[in-house]
Order: C-alpha cells, then sequence, then structure tokens
C-alpha cells in the first residue's frame, strides 16, 4: 500500500471515531443548563468566611435552578376583599412591612427570591388584593445571598450544603456585597424589612461592622433616602399608609442566643416606652395609621438550639467546665458551636488539670431569675414593651410566642386541616433547612394568623391563604 492510500484511510478512520464520541448538539444542550450560573470559588469562601449563617457546619457546596415565579406563589383570590374600614382614600390601599428577618421571607440560612416572595407580609397583600412592593433579587440572581440545604444528620450536629449559584453576590472594597436592587432609585418600598437589623431602628449601617444587615439596607434603600433621612425610623415615620406591619425583637434575640449571650445576665432591659421602636409606632399611630404588631416567638425553643442533649455530652466522657465552674446539665445549655462540635467528637484534648474549658460563647448558662436563659426570653419584652405599645396604639397584637409554643407540642392543624409539623431537619414542614426561621408554608401560617388578627380587631374580611399549596416548596 502506498504512503498516501495509507495515510488517507488512517484519516479516515480516526475521523469516524471522533464523530462518533462526540455529543451532537442536542446532547450538549442537554447537559449544560444555561439557566445555572456558577459562581467563584474565591467568591463563594468569602462568603462563608463573612457570613455567620453560611459558614457553619458546612460539607460542600451544590447547585439549585431558581423556580419561576408562577411555581412558587398561588394564584390571587378572584375577588379582593373590602378594605373600607380601614382605607384612608378610596381607589388607593398601602401596606407596609417593617421588620426584620421573619418579616424579609429569609429561611434557610439565606434571602432570595423564593423566601422573599413567601414572606408572609406579602402573601397577605396578595390576600387583600393590592401591590406590594419589595426589593427582590433578580430572577437570574434569583439566588440570593446563597442558602442552605440540609447534607447528613448522622450527627453529631446538623451538616450542611450551600447553594451557591445564581447569587446576588460580588465582592467590592475588600468585602462581599449583595446586588443593587435594580428599581430602588425608582420605587417606593413597602417592604422596610431588613434580616439582622436591630430592633431599634437607629443605623442605616451600624457603627461597627460587627452587624452586617447594612448589606441588605445597602442593596435596598437609595443613597438619596440615606442622605435625607439620619436613621431608619426617621425614613420608616415618613411613610404614608392604612396598615403597617410591626415585627421586631426576634433577631434580636436569635443574636444573642446563638453566641451564648456572651456571658451577658441579669439587668434586664429598658422600660418599652424608653426604646425607638415604641416611639415610632406610637408616632404613626398619632397620625391615625392603623397597624399590627407580632411579639416574639421564644428562640431558646428553635430546634437548631436544641441538637445537643445531656447525653450526648455526657458520651464525649470530657471533664467539661464553663469558665471556672464544672459543667452542670441542669444549668449549662451548649449550644452549636465549633468548639461544642468538638466536643461531641472528641477531638478536644484535656489540659494539664484534665479539664476541657468552654467559654461563655459556647454555653446558655442558668435557670434562676438572673440568669441568661431567662434574660434573653422574650416574656418581658412581649409584656411589657409590646404590651405598652399595643395598648398606647391601639394595634392589635399577632401572639407569636404562643403560636410557636402551640406548634411546637404538636396538634396545631391549620385551618384548611394540614397538620403543622415542627419537626427538624427531617420530618418536619414549619422550619427551614436553617432551623430557625419559617419554610414557605409555615410563612404561611403566620400570614393567616396575622389575617385573622387583622380580621377580628378592624371588621375585616380578608380570605384565609390555603396553606397546603406552600408544602414542599
Amino acid at each position: 500500500m502506498t504512503k498516501p492510500l495509507y495515510t488517507a484511510i488512517l484519516g479516515y478512520l480516526i475521523l469516524s471515531n471522533c464523530m462518533a464520541c462526540t455529543p451532537n448538539v442536542t446532547e450538549i444542550g442537554e447537559e449544560i443548563d444555561p439557566s445555572i450560573t456558577p459562581s467563584s470559588p474565591t467568591l463563594v469562601e468569602a462568603i462563608k468566611v463573612e457570613n455567620s449563617w453560611l459558614g457553619l457546619f458546612n460539607a460542600g457546596d451544590t447547585t439549585v435552578k431558581v423556580k419561576p415565579d408562577k411555581d412558587v406563589l398561588p394564584e390571587k383570590p378572584a375577588k379582593a376583599p373590602d378594605l373600607s374600614k380601614i382605607q384612608k382614600e378610596a381607589g388607593k390601599f398601602r401596606l407596609v412591612s417593617v421588620g426584620g428577618a421573619l418579616s424579609a421571607g429569609f429561611r434557610d440560612g439565606g434571602l432570595y427570591r423564593e423566601g422573599q416572595l413567601t414572606a408572609f407580609p406579602n402573601l397577605i397583600a396578595r390576600q387583600m388584593g393590592i401591590s406590594f412592593v419589595q426589593s427582590l433579587f433578580s430572577e437570574a440572581e434569583g439566588n440570593g445571598t446563597g442558602y442552605k440545604t440540609v447534607a447528613g444528620t448522622a450527627g453529631p450536629l446538623v451538616k450542611f450544603n450551600m447553594v451557591t449559584n445564581n447569587l446576588g453576590v460580588i465582592q467590592r472594597n475588600g468585602e462581599t456585597a449583595y446586588t443593587d436592587f435594580g428599581d430602588k432609585d425608582k420605587v417606593e418600598l413597602d417592604q422596610l424589612a431588613f434580616p439582622e437589623i436591630q430592633k431599634g431602628l437607629q443605623f442605616f449601617r451600624y457603627p461597627s461592622d460587627e452587624l452586617k444587615y447594612y448589606k441588605y439596607v445597602d442593596r435596598a434603600v437609595s443613597a438619596d433616602i440615606k442622605a435625607k433621612y439620619a436613621k431608619p425610623t426617621d425614613w420608616v415615620n415618613d411613610q404614608k399608609a392604612d396598615l403597617f406591619i410591626f415585627e421586631f425583637g426576634m433577631d434580636d434575640t436569635y443574636r444573642i442566643v446563638a453566641r451564648g449571650a456572651g456571658g451577658l445576665a441579669g439587668g434586664g432591659q429598658l422600660p418599652y416606652y424608653f426604646t425607638p421602636e415604641y416611639e415610632l409606632a406610637r408616632s404613626l399611630a398619632k397620625k391615625q395609621h392603623k397597624g399590627v404588631i407580632l411579639n416574639v416567638p421564644e428562640v431558646l425553643d428553635f430546634p437548631y438550639f436544641n441538637q445537643i442533649t445531656a447525653e450526648m455530652v455526657r458520651k464525649s466522657g470530657l471533664n467539661l467546665f464553663v469558665g471556672q465552674d464544672s459543667y452542670d446539665p441542669g444549668l449549662h445549655r451548649l449550644i452549636p458551636t465549633p468548639t461544642t462540635e468538638k466536643v461531641l467528637k472528641g477531638e478536644l484534648k484535656p489540659d494539664v488539670r484534665g479539664k476541657v474549658v468552654l467559654t461563655t460563647y459556647d454555653v446558655i448558662s442558668g435557670n434562676d431569675f438572673n440568669s441568661e436563659q431567662q434574660m434573653m426570653s422574650p416574656k418581658f419584652y412581649n409584656t411589657y414593651f409590646i404590651g405598652t405599645a399595643a395598648k398606647d396604639t391601639g394595634w392589635p397584637v399577632v401572639d407569636m410566642y404562643s403560636l410557636y409554643k402551640r406548634i411546637q407540642a404538636g396538634g396545631y392543624v391549620t385551618d384548611d386541616r394540614v397538620a403543622v409539623n415542627a419537626a427538624w431537619p427531617k420530618g418536619g414542614n414549619f422550619f427551614s433547612a436553617d432551623g430557625v426561621y419559617p419554610t414557605a408554608f409555615g410563612q404561611a401560617v403566620i400570614a393567616n394568623e396575622v389575617i385573622k388578627t387583622l380580621n377580628r380587631h378592624y371588621g375585616l374580611d380578608i380570605p384565609l391563604l390555603q396553606t397546603r399549596f406552600f408544602l414542599g416548596k
């Protein structure tokens, strides 16, 4: 065989094999989902370092497609209810929500479009048949800040995967930041709710970098607003609305509990009439604005903080001390931290005295009146702070404290006959993957409680949500 002929035959065979091994255009399209936008490993690592929610107990990363809005929300009621009893001007109605993570739709350890859409104030607005402007992440960046999915429950603590695709996160000025809400210079927001913000609303940005809520504020609030108003309370106080929903205190309580109270105990808190949120509510009520106030559930009861049992600590076999005090299961309650995880996994070695010493950030101490556990309970805040505000404003209170107690005790059934299950991280339907904030179904349950309170107090007939729609969403 001549060399040219041999070369031609060999080239044909190689080309034929390559063509057989190469997928066609359709197959490539099936393998690469254009709706999935990955994030750089550098950005993901920066998020985990800076974000207390997303940086702990990670097993790995994952990708989740952003759901279209039509799969997240039910149809609005066919007929809007009569709101004239609380309406200031015919043909116009504005609802304003003021609060923290719960009102913003934070869940699964993050803020993302699906959670924002199913936030209870937006669900209420839809049942009222009115518009409600939120600082939504775009559909292309629908996974927002990133969030958690449960990765494993084998223990000793629950592990998570972080959703890292289609994020609304960038790096700017040496830290992560959230991409701007595209219409923040064009529209008037109705959802004035920001995860982690302090209940007093005293700062658009906290003087120290300890509190990162300014990232949520910066993406949603225009520079003109921050230049016009000295603090968020002034901004809120200048809003004109027919109805306000107030939800404060849960983020503050979570922040203290998550750090084991930092050794703080006793001292109580100022009477409610000295607090900025009380003055804000009273000022709005004086302007003839109607409103409703949510009190604070018992955060210490949330399943995330109840992962570590006394039996688990006993099995570690370690001679534990909390500061100078010997560990007492009747007085000391370990919370999930990197250190307590090492205790449970047997990775901490005793010191020369045979002791393993925990800090106050790993433990919530005491069960007497002057203890950290008593100090972190919202009972005092609910009774005196929110109770006084309700009395002085004439606004009704949604008893979130009792609602959560009933749900966690078992036996709570929604009006459309769905059993609410507080089990976590598996088997339940109320708590999201983070074990603190509610699922879409949980938000619907809360929305219905607010609607029932509004209907009773103001003589309205706002239809309840069919909570069943939100199961598994």
